[in-house]
């Protein structure tokens, strides 16, 4: 009798075991029961399976049936002999002290004295289950068929989702896009349809559809299962919600054009404001300002004016900050010390001037500045600065810093400055710059200062003395891309009359 059992459990795909009562037969008690043969398929809750389950006894290898219904079931079939289904039949094991619950649906029926036991993993399924609702609401995904023999549909529902459409109606038929697409689009659904009763697909395509009075879009992957004949049976379909992806997609290009457009202004802005300098006599100046990577419009600006005489003012400075708000600032500093230039002011009196008109109309914002003043028949340098890095002097190979420090600009009401005065030969180049150059985080600005003065000198000592301005404007580089850097240059000519 085993062996005719166990045949018929080769034979037929199912998990299911045969089981025979252990017990007093003299008391009619049932005190277990003994798997005697098993199917290929059935595996228990410790991965057994197949002929690994024959020999075990129910309750000395699962003690939780004792007392549940399933035992209750067991016993109930074996006196009535009426088959039962218990669905869902929840299983407890525990593991090292720690419940461990399973859910089953299983089927009982009273075969040959014994029982025939199959079942069903529940858990495993609703878990696969779940990961694929899970898997489509995360990626507003649905899937859908059509049977072109019957004209019967199916969804999944996260594809009622996407329609908005009640499952209670049901799926609507493939034909139904041309009247739910937007105008525009409706060349495309024809298409589609088209494609797929030719070639059969895949065919991919995008359309907006009418969801509750809002256009949204969807990308849909559709191809066309055949017969043995090769005639077609049935479409099916994934659909996409791509209404938030095509959204993003727009405003980034929107976002794009806006910053290229602002970038434009930026640089003519820029150029407005820090315009190409004009020719110094007695001096050969380069000029050159790098935007800062991050924010283009920056605070720092230079200045080099010829005034009357064969004279002229150098300047650097750097006001706090980004935007529209240091340029504002920038701009009525650069403008105020032409003025005050023009005015004969010695550059200690321009800064205690740029100081104050900064407290005045600006008392949120700092800056930082050096201003000098040449005087082309003597070569004298008069310079101050006011909480900004030193001027380098470049004389032969030679690279030294020109200090003179003072109070940041914009800090206290009332403030001096003092100046610092020498004599300089011909040939000399003076560099002023602002900290983008030297300012690195993790790094003080001697240490850059230190790394500029070398990487100067290495450069100068390479070229001829006329050559000196290009050179050096070609080899510097700001060290901080995310701050904006002025660099200005200017080299003592030999005479006045040298073209440059």
């Amino acid at each position: 009798m085993i062996g005719l059992v166990q045949g018929v459990l080769d034979a037929i795909a199912l998990q299911g075991v045969w089981l025979v009562p252990i017990g007093d037969q003299e008391a009619g008690a049932t005190l277990d029961f003994e798997v005697c043969a098993a199917s290929p398929d059935a595996r228990d809750i410790h991965d057994r399976t197949g002929k690994e389950l024959v020999g075990l006894r129910v309750l000395e290898a699962y003690p939780s049936v004792a007392g549940s219904p399933l035992w209750d079931a067991y016993l109930r079939v074996m006196e009535t002999g009426e088959p039962e289904d218990i669905d869902p039949y929840v299983h407890r094991e525990d593991e090292d002290g720690v419940p461990h619950l399973s859910a089953y649906g299983v089927r009982l029926a009273r075969l040959h004295g014994g029982l025939l036991v199959s079942w069903v993993r529940r858990d495993r399924e609703e878990r696969l289950s779940a990961r694929l609702l899970h898997t489509e609401r995360l990626g507003h995904l649905g899937w859908g068929h059509w049977s072109l023999i019957t004209g019967e549909a199916e969804w999944s529902d996260q594809l009622y989702v996407i329609h908005g459409r009640d499952p209670a109606d049901g799926p609507f038929a493939l034909e139904h896009y041309r009247e739910i697409a937007h105008p525009d689009d409706v060349p495309i659904v024809e298409h589609a349809l088209t494609t797929l009763s030719g070639s059969g697909g895949p065919h991919e395509f995008e359309i907006r559809i009418d969801v509750d009075g809002e256009y949204r879009h969807i990308r849909a992957t559709a191809e066309v299962t055949r017969d043995v004949s090769g005639q077609p049976v049935e479409i099916h379909g994934v659909v996409q919600d791509v209404t938030d992806w095509r959204r993003t997609a727009d405003e980034l290009a929107e976002v794009t054009q806006r910053l290229e457009e602002e970038s434009q202004v930026t640089a003519r802005l820029q150029s407005i404001i820090l315009p190409m300098q004009d020719a110094v006599p007695g001096l050969q100046i380069g000029v050159r300002y790098f935007p800062a990577e991050t924010a283009p419009l920056g605070g720092d600006w230079y200045q080099a004016i010829h005034l009357d005489h064969g004279e002229a003012l150098l300047a650097v400075g750097d006001v706090a900050g980004h935007g529209l708000a240091a340029a504002s600032a920038m701009a009525k500093l650069r403008h105020a010390i032409t003025g005050l230039a023009f005015a004969d002011h010695d550059p200690a009196q321009i800064l205690v001037a740029l100081n104050r008109l900064l407290r005045r109309m600006r008392p949120d914002v700092l800056a930082t500045s050096v201003v000098a003043h040449y005087r082309t028949k003597d070569r004298t340098l008069t310079w101050t600065h006011a909480g900004h890095p030193p001027m380098l002097l470049v004389r032969g190979n030679g690279v030294h810093r020109l200090l003179h420090p003072g109070v940041l600009l914009g800090v206290f009401e009332d403030v001096s400055y003092s100046c610092a005065e020498m004599r300089l030969e011909p040939e000399d180049l003076l560099l002023m710059f602002t900290d983008g150059l030297i300012e690195r985080p993790g790094r003080d600005l001697f240490e850059g200062l230190d790394i500029l003065s070398a990487a100067v000198a290495e450069t100068v000592s390479r070229v001829p003395p006329q050559a000196r301005v290009a050179a050096v404007m070609e080899a510097l580089a700001p060290s901080n891309t995310g701050d904006d850097t002025c660099i200005l240059v200017a080299r003592i000519l030999p005479n006045s009359l040298e073209v440059f």
